[in-house]
């Protein structure tokens, strides 16, 4: 499997090889990185809010990459992972309600459809070409 060389073996170690992976940490970083930006283009520029964002983000990441790469090969990948990026955009709801209370609820709710959109296809471009 191609990967990122981001964080890669050093953030690996450092996580005491809790992943079943190490790429996943990569996975986590750029998916952060492309998400970020298009949360803080959307209006949440608070830094309580953009950082809240970014930490959540990548604890979202990892747990669907874990469940994804621990996922059966017996089961359909392409329902786990509709399953995965469902479960993330309401963990993320959830957990980013927190930091943003006065532009919650559904402008929140579309604004992380939209970054967990851009990512996803960002994904798919990425191990198609």
């Amino acid at each position: 499997m191609m990967t990122i060389p981001v964080v890669s073996e050093t953030a690996f170690a450092l996580a005491g090889g809790v992943f079943s992976e190490p790429w996943l940490l990569d996975a986590a970083l750029a998916t952060a990185v492309i998400e970020t930006p298009i949360f803080w283009l959307c209006g949440y520029r608070r830094a309580a809010e953009w950082i809240w964002f970014f930490v959540v983000n990548i604890v979202s990441n990892l747990l669907l990459n874990e469940f994804l790469a621990e996922t059966p090969r017996t089961f359909p990948y392409a329902a786990a992972v509709l399953w995965g990026e469902i479960v993330v955009v309401l963990l993320e709801y959830a957990l980013c309600g927190y930091a943003v209370r006065k532009k919650g609820g559904k402008r929140l709710f579309r604004v992380l459809l939209l970054t967990n959109a851009v990512s996803f296809v960002a994904g798919i471009v990425y191990f198609l070409l």
